[in-house]
């Protein structure tokens, strides 16, 4: 491949990033038909998408606090691991479904699926950030003091609501164009790879309780 044709891939990859927004389908599909051009630039989206949910969860109730770079990794790990484990589940329940058999497809399909989710995390910790700078804080020490305490909450709930149901649509409509199915059998296939991961992850709580317990 010539230099050309890298720095052609490198920009058809970055305005990928964009055009994911404004042009779900036809920038799926165009990420379908060229696997190998974005494998490279799907990994630092994929990478990205995980670092960002440590730092700025969509859940209003999770709040990564702890600077122990130990308690970072180990987070960052198991994020790495639930995205692994979920584009994993909906390719093999897909292939088995007679969809694609190209692992590269899927992973470089789905990764960008994670861009919205993304956006999301920045919008939603700005969103938290501006009202918590914008109300007083005499306002929260008065007796209405109450029906503001949890307005950041409210505020990033109904942000993350929004940018998670973008993000799953999107992963639907992936799954529909890498393996030619119709919505309901797309939707399936999310849906048990979230349960698959689900269950992964409460194996691994089991087994790391277990181990904590024997270790102390």
């Amino acid at each position: 491949m010539t230099v050309g044709a890298n720095r052609r891939g490198v920009r058809r990859a970055a305005v990928a990033l964009y055009e994911i927004l404004v042009r779900p389908s036809a920038t799926l599909c165009s990420i379908s038909e060229r696997p190998a051009t974005y494998l490279v630039p799907s990994v630092a989206v994929f990478a990205a998408a995980m670092a960002l949910h440590i730092l700025w969860p969509l859940d209003p109730l999770v709040y990564q606090t702890d600077d122990d770079t130990g308690v970072i990794a180990y987070r960052l790990f198991g994020e790495f691991m639930q995205g692994i484990v979920t584009i994993l589940g909906i390719f093999w329940i897909g292939r088995r479904w007679g969809g694609t058999r190209s692992l590269r497809m899927v992973f470089s399909v789905l990764a960008y699926c994670f861009v919205p989710a993304m956006l999301g995390m920045v919008v939603s910790s700005a969103g938290w950030m501006i009202y918590d700078h914008a109300i007083p804080e005499f306002v929260l020490l008065d007796g209405m003091g109450m029906a503001f305490s949890y307005g950041d909450y409210v505020v990033q709930f109904v942000i993350g609501v929004f940018f998670i149901g973008w993000t799953f649509l999107l992963n639907v409509k992936a799954i529909r164009i890498v393996n030619g199915f119709g919505y309901a059998r797309s939707v399936a296939v999310l849906a048990l790879a979230i349960l698959i991961t689900y269950a992964a992850g409460l194996v691994e709580g089991i087994i790391t309780v277990t181990i904590d317990e024997f270790v102390l």
